[in-house]
């Protein structure tokens, strides 16, 4: 160890701490683990918390050593005594005075958080560092949680599997309070789905206190959870989703789920395909996306009905239905009954056209009844033309 490092921590010397940012970093940087493993001891004594002198030597020995670490980028050679330092402050009590100020070691352990993990894209630090990083997240500072809620979005992004041990605290911080750390699900949802898919409820539950960047991570996860078809889950998610649905900020997103539920859970939206429909009819942009869900339920609908019908019973409906719809035209009076009801078939083509679109009225027979209103109408049009 360097020897004014050797003087300053060996003698607890305050007087002489300064000058150690008179050393070049180079001349420190072999000194740094030593250093760090001295300051470990000296945090550790049972005075320490009392000893303003000790604090002081410390907090100013902690600086000048991540700094050289930052400046030399040797994070990586002294990241084992580092994280070591730091370890060592999850023995001691980091709650807030009742001044609200930060106890000696959670200044400590704040002072090297930042430094460890802003290297959040270098493996090796980020496997020593994780599994103790998701330990201050129940220690009860809410400053340092806050913080390291913040770098660990930044771990998740380059190695979120080594987060998806950590699933479990993760959620309960959240539940606590940490919303943060939402951001953090959809990148593990993958590795650790069962694990959160039985929090869903309880985190949708916080929805309403949440900002809006938080609400888009939650929904963001549980658009991953209605892709893995995961229909006892999100089928209880679906009143909560149709509650948020008229809020136009998040309305595309949840509609996207909704779709993808529908596609191999039809029946469960099945209820509430009327609050679909004043949605569209509110949002003209919406209504491709509830089309396709009306699609979805209907095509369901129909298979039932097959199921329970007869296809001789069905064919039945569809030639008393052709008879409705496309009877033969003649100048006979009687015929001028049915040319009056012209706009009402117009205006239920149209109707059906705009509000569900051609991708819910073209399966099955529905196509069918379909057809035969646009034909209805151009064989009027010809006869008026003729007569």
């Amino acid at each position: 160890m360097h020897q004014l490092f050797r003087l300053v921590l060996g003698q607890k010397d305050l007087s002489r701490a300064g000058d150690l940012f008179s050393l070049d970093d180079s001349e420190i940087e072999d000194s740094l683990t030593e250093a760090l493993e001295q300051i470990k001891v000296i945090s550790s004594s049972s005075d320490y918390q009392t000893n303003n002198n000790d604090q002081a030597v410390v907090e100013i020995c902690i600086t000048r050593i991540t700094t050289a670490i930052r400046e030399t980028e040797s994070i990586e050679k002294h990241a084992k005594a580092l994280v070591g330092l730091w370890d060592s402050c999850l023995e001691h009590n980091l709650r807030p005075t009742g001044r609200d100020e930060d106890t000696p070691h959670a200044k400590i352990a704040s002072d090297i958080m930042s430094c460890i993990l802003q290297n959040y894209n270098r493996p090796p630090v980020m496997v020593l560092a994780i599994p103790i990083a998701v330990k201050f997240l129940q220690r009860g500072n809410r400053e340092l949680c806050r913080n390291m809620s913040n770098y660990l979005s930044l771990a998740a992004i380059t190695k979120a599997e080594l987060l998806a041990d950590h699933t479990e605290v993760i959620v309960k911080s959240i539940l606590q309070g940490n919303t943060m750390l939402l951001r953090v699900l959809p990148a593990v949802y993958e590795k650790q789905s069962q694990h959160i898919n039985r929090h869903l409820p309880e985190l949708l539950a916080l929805m309403s206190q949440l900002e809006q960047p938080e609400q888009y991570h939650l929904l963001r996860l549980l658009y991953m959870a209605a892709k893995r078809k995961q229909p006892e889950v999100l089928q209880k998610c679906i009143p909560f989703l149709m509650d948020h649905l008229k809020d136009s900020t998040h309305s595309d997103v949840i509609l996207n789920i909704l779709i993808e539920i529908s596609g191999y859970e039809p029946a469960a939206l099945d209820s509430f395909l009327s609050a679909l429909r004043e949605i569209a009819e509110r949002s003209s942009y919406l209504v491709g996306q509830v089309a396709r869900i009306y699609g979805a339920v209907g095509h369901v609908d129909e298979v039932l009905l097959c199921q329970k019908t007869k296809s001789e019973e069905k064919r039945q409906v569809e030639h008393e239905l052709e008879l409705v719809l496309c009877p033969p035209l003649s100048p006979h009076p009687q015929s001028l009954s049915l040319w009056c009801n012209i706009p009402i078939i117009f205006e239920l083509c149209m109707n059906s056209l705009s509000m569900f679109g051609i991708s819910c009225l073209l399966g099955g027979w529905c196509a069918n009844i379909f057809s035969h209103l646009i034909g209805f109408l151009v064989i009027l049009m010809e006869f008026s033309i003729s007569v």
